[in-house]
C-alpha cells in the first residue's frame, strides 16, 4: 500500500522555509548512485537501477531532498506493486497509478512497473470476475437445494396421504 509522503513546512526565524523534521528523516542513510536512501533500501535501489539502468536517464534534478523523495516513492510503489494481487485493493492500484504517472512526468522511466500495475489491474479484475461467478454458482444451488427441499417435502406429503388412503381402505375392507 502507498503510503502518504507529507512535506511540512517550518517557518524558522530567518524567514526560510524547510521541510519539517521528522523520525524517519533522522535516521542514517547510505547512498547509491547519487540518492541517499535508508539502508533497508539500499539493496532495492540498487537492484532496480542495476536491473533497469535506463531508469533515470532522464531525471536530472539538482535538489537532493527532492531526488531522495522521488527515490523514496518509487521504491514505495515498486514494494506495493511485489504484493499479491489479492492483498491490493483497487484503491491501492489506483493510486500506484497515479504517483506512476507522477514518476514518469518528472522523468523516470518506470515502464517495467507500469507493466506490473496492468498485469495486477487484470488479475484483481480475472479475481473480481471470478468472484462474481462464484457467487451466482452459489445463488444457484441455494435455489435448487430450496427446490429439492420442496419437492421432497411434497414427496413426503405424498407418501402420508398413500399410508392413510391404504389404511382407510384396510379399516374399509376388514
Amino acid at each position: 500500500m502507498l503510503k502518504e509522503n507529507s512535506c511540512e513546512a517550518n517557518d524558522s526565524d530567518d524567514g526560510d522555509f524547510s521541510p519539517s523534521q521528522d523520525s524517519s528523516e533522522d535516521e542514517e542513510t547510505v547512498e547509491v548512485n547519487g540518492f541517499h536512501v535508508l539502508p533497508s533500501q539500499e539493496n532495492l535501489v540498487s537492484q532496480m537501477l542495476k536491473k533497469h539502468p535506463d531508469l533515470t536517464s532522464n531525471f536530472d534534478l539538482k535538489n537532493q531532498q527532492l531526488k531522495n523523495a522521488y527515490m523514496d516513492v518509487l521504491v514505495d510503489i515498486s514494494e506495493t506493486l511485489s504484493q499479491s494481487t489479492k492483498a491490493l485493493s483497487m484503491e491501492d492500484l489506483d493510486k500506484a497509478e497515479s504517483t506512476l504517472f507522477d514518476l514518469t512526468k518528472a522523468g523516470l522511466k518506470v515502464g517495467w512497473l507500469r507493466q506490473k500495475l496492468d498485469e495486477a489491474y487484470l488479475k484483481k479484475e480475472k479475481q473480481r470476475i471470478s468472484g462474481v461467478r462464484i457467487r451466482e454458482l452459489e445463488e444457484q444451488v441455494n435455489k435448487r437445494k430450496l427446490t429439492l427441499s420442496d419437492l421432497e417435502s411434497d414427496l413426503k406429503k405424498e407418501k402420508a396421504n398413500q399410508l392413510s388412503m391404504a389404511q382407510l381402505k384396510k379399516r374399509m375392507v376388514g
